[in-house]
Formats: C-alpha cells, structure tokens, sequence
C-alpha cells in the first residue's frame, strides 16, 4: 500500500491555515537539512523520494497582506521611482503621481459609482495606461475586477458581464483609438439594445464608464443605465480625501479579481483570485526569477489575462525597482522592437509564439536589442529550439527561463532560477515556488507516481483560486481538498524539476498506445525548416485514434514532402508515434493570449481530411 507521509495530510482552506501548514511542511521538511543544502539564499524543495512530490522551502515567510497594504507601502518608501512608461500613448509616470490617480478614483467610484467592497467592476480594454490606473484602484477599494478579453463580439460580452455580475464597466469611449482593435460601441450596443423580448438586459450593470476617447449619448443604451466619463474621477477635478476605513475594510482573503479562462477547451469560466493569491504569487514567483536591481519590464501581452494582467502589472510593488513598460496597443512587431530600443527594456514576458516572432523579425531586419537580458516565457510549453535560436538571435539576453502556471493558480506555481543549467531552463519548467506543494498523480487511480514517471500535475497552496466564481460543480471537479488538478501530464525528477509533456485531454491514444503531442512535436522542431509543429489526435476506424501534424515554415524555406517528415520522425520516435497525417498552415486557431486551440484544429483536421468525426471531447 501506498504510504503518504504527514505533509500530504495537511490541509484546511484559509489563508491562516494555509500559513500554519506550509510552517509545519517547512518543520517537516528540514529535520534533516544539512549544512550543504543551504548555501543560496532559498532552500531546495522537499522531494518526497521515491514519490513524485515537492514542495518550495523557504528561508522567507507568506505575505499576509491586501494588494491596498503593499501599495501603501510603496508610496511611503519609493513614490518618487519611475514606475510605468506607455510607449504607444506617450505616457510616463512616477509611483507618487499614479498613487494619486488612483486615490482619486478609488473615491469616486465609491461617492459617484456606489461600488463598494466585493461589488464587481468589469473592464473591456486593450493595453493602456488606465487599464493599470483602473486595477490598482479596484483592488485598493475592495472591489472585484472582472476582466473581458477587448476581441470580445457581442454574445461573448453579454456572457462575460452577466457571468461575472458587473455593477460598473469601464470601456473605450466613441473616436477612442482602441477602436483600431475592435469596434466597441457597435458591439456594447448590440449586447445591451438588439434583444429579443424574452431576453433579458445583464440585471446588476448600472454605469459605463468611457475610459477615453469621446462620452456616449446616454440615448443610445437603455434608461436604466448611466454614463460616466473617466477622465472626471482620475485627476484632480475630483478632490474627495480618501477614507482610510474604506481601504483597512479590505481583508486579505477577500476575493480581488475574477480572471477568464483562456477558453481552449470551450466556453471561459471565470477564476476567483484573492489578495492573499496575488500578494503572494506576485512576490514569491518573481523572487524565484531573482529580479534584482532596476529592471525595465517589457509586458507586450494582453493585460485581461492572468500573465501580463498579475505578474505584469502588479510586479512593482514587490520590486519597487522594476519598471512597467507597455509596448504597443495593437500587436505590431516594428512597434515592439521599438519600444525595447527606446525604452532600454531589460525584461521581457512573453509566450512561445511571441518570442518566435520576435526573434523572427529581429533576424530578418537585422536589429540588435542590447539591453535586454532575460525573458521569462510561459503560457504554454516552450519548444526547446525556440530557447537557443533565441538567445543565438540577442547575444545579450543570456537568461530564457519558462515558468509555468495556470489562470487558476494565480497565474504561477513553478519556474527555474538563475543558477539552473541551461538544460533545465530549456526543457524544464523549474521547481515549485516557496511555500507550493505539487504532485504528479495516476490519472485514474490518484495515487502517486514515481520519479521520472508521467502522470497527472495536481498543485495546492496560496497560489490556488478560490474558486470558479458562480460554479461550484465545476469548482468540485479541479479542487478537492485544497488541490487543483491542473490536467496537465507532467513528469518530476529527484530534485523536484518538472516537465510537462502534454495535456490529459490532448493525449492521444493510438491503437492502445499513450502518446503525447509535446514529444513528437519536439523533434519536428529540430527541423530548421520547421518554424512551429503541433500535433493533434485525429480519429481512425482501425487504430481509435492516428496522429496529425500541423507545419508552419520559416520564411523563404522550401517546404518538405510529408514522406520526408515521416522519415524523419521514424528515425527518432517509435513507430506508433510517427504522425500519419500533415498539414502545411500559414496560422493555427488561437485564443487572444496566443495559445493554439486545439480542439479547434482537431475538428478542422478531421473536416480537411475527410475522416468521420469521433465522439471524443
């Protein structure tokens, strides 16, 4: 029989308890720490040996503190430090001055708007400056921010303002430039006005609230509605003095900001982060990347995700000396290398896709970006090519670290350190962060796998959503007893390094046989024609399921014919892993975060193939 040992026991849900056990993990763990284990400033993770478990040991302590508390404190400390630069607004703030801003309208939305602590505040924008305003001034509030994905079409914002129950949406306004990326106010009017007579309006939203751009004719919505210009509450017009006992109201575990799934296998469901969560997540994530010193943050993806829209934009109040840098408004790779050039960007966030673009373009144009010197990446897994021909492209960055979360985990749970081998850096996605516990698990049975052994990533502590907001059936499904079954595969080593090889859902089985697209999509990518590979399970009548490869090439390289990919792949993989089908594509279906779609190319596979379609989900 399986035996667990103490630490898998402990468990309660709240953030004091989750304080209390990772202490008595901590006191567990290190009974026999020697001298040896301690000579970086962190500790290695706890490794259940022979058994697939860690946990991230720390010589610091959980934060248990508001998002509202840590902006306090960095305007008593640093108010003066540069703190934000929009390159494509022309924008340049110091904390002392943003503070301000948000202070502003922290009381104007409570006077003005009535939003009071745990209301929902939407937001439905691309990058801007006021997207960042807007966040810390609903988290200093207590309010709850509820962010829409700004390529939203009218059926996808109805659902997002009533699953999320938003009393107030801050949008762009009419002539606003946003309007490049979608076109607002056609798509705000059809969700709001072209009902039909059974259909109701979203009961609980009372305000619109133009961010910029011009002031909606309130005869264009309906009655019950009102509309707000921003621009009144954020500057000085409005001179309310900020209540202290509005922001000390605001709890730690109080729930902070509702984050939209990305939507790859379906419809989005809305993740509830606390402060406790993103305090946390924020502080402890970024001190396993070691950011030390002035860094100038380059957050070229979008902010209504958890990567960019935590990690990003929250990133400076931990590290007072970390600068956020908005590159651009609409994705725009000129604009992008641009912006790192002038704005001497030394940090870069960026998904798989993003840095192959990048790295693209700086090589055909033949730009050098001297200051940048590390990228962390993450979204979704990292070809290991993609990391040399990277660093190969910009000498200067000499630190491509892939870390890896989820929007249910707030976003982060793992990543490498700067002293990690290069090897780790680029197949791995490092060791749990301080204070989190993960686990790989049968899929089936539960129960622990061995070292080395794939099975499925289940995490937990204070990096876990506090549920899917309105959805407990769906809530019970991923988290039981405090973890979250991320429903990635993944592999672990003695030292508590991970590697994830694919999603539960994505495997694929071909005649009774598990295979997993990441590995086969690895060895495609070390074709140099090859710019992306992914693969998909496609139905077959003997086999259950076959293989299908989708190719993207590099620019100007001549294509290969599928006998020659099939070669290629015999001689590296066993034979039931060989892809019986490939397709040659200029694009895959992705989500606005820059994951493919999987499911989605599963169904056009099956439709360009002309295979019968199978029942799997």
């Amino acid at each position: 029989m399986l035996k667990i040992s103490p630490i898998l026991r402990l468990y309660r849900s709240n953030s004091s308890s989750i304080i209390q056990r990772c202490t008595q993990i901590q006191m567990i763990s290190t009974r026999n720490l020697t001298s040896g284990d301690n000579h970086h400033d962190y500790l290695s993770p706890y490794v259940q040996l022979p058994y697939s478990y860690a946990f991230g040991r720390s010589q610091g302590n959980v934060i248990y503190k508001t998002l509202g508390q840590l902006m306090d404190e960095r305007a008593e400390k640093d108010s003066g430090r540069p703190f934000i630069v929009s390159h494509h607004e022309n924008i340049k703030k110091y904390f002392g001055e943003f503070y301000e801003e948000i202070n502003h309208l922290v009381m104007a939305m409570h006077d003005h708007l009535n939003i009071r602590r745990g209301d929902v505040v939407g937001i439905w924008s691309s990058n801007v400056y006021d997207w960042i305003v807007i966040q810390y001034a609903c988290l200093r509030l207590g309010a709850i921010l509820c962010t829409a994905n700004p390529f939203y079409q009218s059926h996808e914002l109805d659902y997002a303002i009533r699953k999320g129950e938003m009393k107030a949406l801050f949008m762009p306004g009419k002539q606003s430039k946003q309007n490049e990326v979608n076109d607002f106010f056609k798509i705000i009017r059809e969700t709001l006005r072209n009902k039909s007579e059974n259909e109701e309006l979203p009961l609980h939203l009372k305000n619109i609230i133009t961010i910029d751009g011009e002031r909606y004719d309130e005869n264009d919505f309906p009655s019950n509605l009102q509309i707000k210009t921003f621009e009144l509450y954020k500057l000085k017009q409005y001179k309310a003095e900020l209540d202290r006992s509005i922001i000390e109201a605001v709890l730690p575990d109080d729930p902070a900001k509702i984050v939209f799934t990305s939507g790859t296998t379906g419809r989005p469901k809305g993740a509830c982060l606390s402060h406790f969560t993103l305090a946390n997540n924020v502080s402890l994530i970024m001190r396993q990347f070691e950011i030390n010193g002035e860094a100038n943050c380059c957050l070229p993806l979008p902010f209504f995700h958890s990567f960019a829209g935590v990690l990003g934009n929250l990133m400076p109040l931990a590290f007072p000396e970390s600068q956020i840098v908005i590159p651009f408004l609409k994705y725009n790779l000129r604009d992008f290398v641009e912006c790192i050039q002038k704005h001497n960007v030394t940090f870069l966030f960026a998904t798989p896709t993003l840095a192959i673009d990048l790295f693209n373009y700086v090589s055909r144009k033949n730009h050098q970006l001297p200051t940048l010197k590390a990228v962390l990446a993450g979204g979704a897994a990292v070809p290991e090519e993609t990391v040399y021909q990277f660093k190969a492209t910009v000498p200067s960055c000499t630190d491509f670290r892939i870390g890896y979360g989820a929007t249910e985990t707030g976003p982060g749970l793992s990543g490498n350190r700067t002293d990690s081998s290069d090897v780790d850096k680029a197949q791995t996605v490092g060791q749990p962060i301080d204070f989190v516990e993960v686990k790989i698990v049968n899929p089936e049975t539960k129960h622990l796998v061995k070292i080395g052994e794939t099975g499925e990533l289940h995490t937990r502590g204070h990096h876990v959503m506090i549920s899917y907001w309105k959805e407990p059936e769906k809530t019970a499904k991923v988290l039981q007893n405090g973890w979250y079954n991320t429903e990635d595969l993944a592999t672990m080593d003695e030292r508590g390094y991970i590697k994830i090889v694919g999603r539960t859902k994505e495997m694929v089985i071909v005649g009774g046989e598990n295979v997993y697209p990441r590995e086969i999509e690895e060895v495609l990518h070390m074709l140099p024609s090859i710019e992306i590979a992914s693969v998909v399970g496609v139905p077959d009548e003997r086999r259950g399921e076959e293989l299908c490869a989708w190719i993207k090439y590099r620019e100007g390289v001549p294509e290969q014919s599928h006998e020659e990919l099939q070669e290629f792949c015999k001689q590296k993989l066993a034979y039931f892993k060989v892809p019986k089908y490939f397709l040659t594509v200029d694009d895959f279906p992705m989500t606005p975060t820059r994951k493919q779609q999987k499911y989605l190319m599963r169904d056009i596979s099956v439709e360009k193939l002309k295979l019968k379609k199978s029942t799997k989900k």
